[in-house]
This record gives C-alpha cells, structure tokens and sequence, in this order.
C-alpha cells in the first residue's frame, strides 16, 4: 500500500511529461507558448494540479534535452525530433 502511495505522483509526472511532448511534436512547426500548453494539455489523471503539472514536465523535458525553452516559447529539440521520426513511441 505505501508503494502505491509513493509512485502515483511519478506516474502522473510520466502521463503528463509524455503529454507535453507529443504535444509539442504533433503542433511542428508551430512555436507554442507556455499559455498554449497550460491551456491544451490537460490529462485526466490524479489530483496533480494541471498547471504545475504542465510547468514541473516542460521543465523536466528541458534537462533531458527533449524541449527547449526561450522565454515563454517552448519548442522541441532536435533529438525528440529525430526520435519522433523513427516512430520508437
């Protein structure tokens, strides 16, 4: 039961991670804004607040180099472009 406990917010994290970026991938070559992906990214799952839950992904996906951000623009990179062209998800 604790382990349970413990894990739902990684598997919310992981839900709306993978939301934000095909999101991001499916709207190429269009640049959205952060305004654009708190409005249109919105995974039914758990009590996570959407808009942190959308900020804390985009933040994440920016470390591991799959989006970048400049100022209230985020794009993908390169890497989760080519990765999106060899179909692997």
């Amino acid at each position: 039961m604790y382990a349970q406990a413990t894990s739902a917010p990684f598997e919310e994290d992981a839900v709306y991670e993978q939301a934000v970026l095909s999101h991001v991938l499916i709207s190429q070559p269009t640049i959205l804004r952060m305004s654009d992906l708190l409005r249109e990214v919105r995974p039914e799952i758990g009590e996570a607040d959407p808009v942190d839950a959308v900020e804390r992904a985009v933040r994440e996906l920016v470390k591991v180099n799959l989006l970048h951000r400049h100022g209230d623009c985020v794009l993908p990179t390169s890497t989760a472009v080519y990765v999106r062209g060899m179909d692997l998800g």
